[in-house]
């Protein structure tokens, strides 16, 4: 298993935009080697996760049928700065053993919402957790609830022998949220 923290994927595969002024020691970036060993890595039977931003690599580099319903939608169209919302989730899925059939997660910005693009590829997309159709805020702020009603807010994407688990939200965020911190500690052993 392979977890990508919430980043951007600028930072994950060509580290800093300013790298002169970042100490050697502090940069990053994996680079087109990296991407290709990421790719084989989960065609071979890995696992990679994805957390938040952390899954425009997925959407960009691999070619996942999945697409973020929120990218590039502000202000009153929406926005949940730091909100808890409510999320479904199958627990007839391995990922989420032992979760109730309904959870909060903390979305904050970079967060995704997912949605499956249609096509040969779309019965490879299992979703984990996903928004209710209405009242999805339990704390906090959300402007346009209706764009990611009944939304997925994790799915796990087969890829190869392999899969891709991309979750839209941080469930570690700041070992706050104690409720979602299982869907991470799943992944391990629901792997066969």
């Amino acid at each position: 298993v392979i977890i990508l923290p919430a980043d951007s994927r600028q930072m994950m595969v060509e580290g800093p935009e300013d790298a002169d002024e970042t100490p050697p020691d502090y940069r990053s970036g994996f680079g087109e080697a990296g991407l290709a060993a990421l790719e084989a890595f989960v065609e071979a039977g890995g696992t990679l996760v994805t957390l938040a931003q952390a899954g425009d690599l997925a959407l960009e580099d691999l070619e996942v049928p999945v697409r973020d319903a929120v990218a590039g939608v502000w202000g009153n169209d929406f926005w949940a700065p730091g909100s808890t919302l409510r999320i479904d989730v199958d627990t007839t899925h391995p990922l989420a053993y032992g979760m109730p059939e309904m959870a909060l997660a903390t979305f904050l910005a970079g967060g995704q919402v997912y949605e499956t693009v249609r096509g040969d590829r779309s019965s490879e997309v299992h979703r984990v957790a996903t928004y209710p159709e209405r009242d999805i805020l339990q704390s906090g702020w959300l402007l346009g609830e209706e764009s990611i009603a009944e939304m997925a807010a994790m799915v796990e994407v087969e890829r190869g022998e392999g899969s891709v688990v991309m979750i839209g939200f941080r469930p570690q965020h700041r070992a706050q949220t104690h409720g979602t911190y299982k869907f991470l500690s799943l992944i391990h052993i629901s792997e066969p």
